[in-house]
């Protein structure tokens, strides 16, 4: 059993772990859920619906405005192979794919060689210091 310690913040004990130096190489880059659950029967249609979703709903602001707009621009026009690489990318953290994007850090070469994602920087330069909005389901949906 683990030592514990009381948290004076929250008023809990916490467990006493240890940060050990030599594990943070292994956590330079994220790589949760870099495989992703294969989807035999799913159409084309169906996979940029299921994207287009994936995009708009992230959990932080400055990914789901990249994301999103990305989707409702380039989303229709995407192969299935970029599709495919799309969905791998976005089981990522989502600071590390908008620093990945941003050039903000350096993403891991397997995200680097993915086509899609040199879409997206280009579409992440392009958009600079604008004030971005989501765009409407609708307008997505058009294209």
């Amino acid at each position: 059993m683990l030592p514990r310690t009381f948290n004076r913040y929250t008023g809990l004990l916490k467990p006493s772990i240890k940060w050990d130096p030599s594990r943070s190489a292994a956590l330079q880059y994220s790589t949760i859920g870099m495989e992703r659950k294969q989807r035999a029967n799913e159409n084309i249609q169906t996979m940029r619906r299921r994207l287009q979703y994936q995009m708009r709903k992230r959990g932080i602001l400055e990914t789901d405005l990249l994301l999103s707009t990305f989707a409702s621009e380039h989303l229709h026009a995407l192969s299935h192979e970029e599709l495919t690489d799309l969905d791998s990318l976005l089981s990522n953290i989502d600071w590390d794919i908008f620093y990945w994007a941003t050039k903000k850090t350096a993403p891991p070469e397997s995200v680097e060689n993915m086509l899609v994602f040199q879409k997206l920087r280009a579409h992440a330069a392009k958009r600079g210091n604008m004030i971005v909005r989501m765009p409407d389901l609708e307008d997505s949906e058009k294209q």
